[in-house]
């Protein structure tokens, strides 16, 4: 049986998805490999998310280092993260 991962998108990125949310339904691995279902299900928004703009949660987890190889579950809650800067 597929995955079924919901990936949750901040204000800007909802144009290129699609809306507020995808729920992706396909066997994925990784988070690389679900930014690449990312794609299928919306082109450009693979472009857009290979952008140091964005970070990746993944079931509230900030992941920062491997975020490509990081596992995915089914029923994992992914969120895209615009980076905060500040000073």
């Amino acid at each position: 049986m597929p995955l079924a991962v919901t990936v949750n998108f901040p204000a800007a990125l909802q144009p290129a998805a699609g809306g507020a949310s995808l729920v992706v339904r396909e066997a994925v691995a990784s988070v690389g490999q679900l930014i690449e279902a990312l794609e299928r299900l919306a082109p450009g928004l693979g472009k857009e998310l290979d952008d140091p703009l964005y970070n990746v949660a993944v079931n509230d987890e900030m992941i920062l280092h491997a975020v490509d190889r990081h596992p995915i579950a089914d029923g994992d809650r992914v969120e895209i993260v615009p980076t905060m800067a500040g000073g």
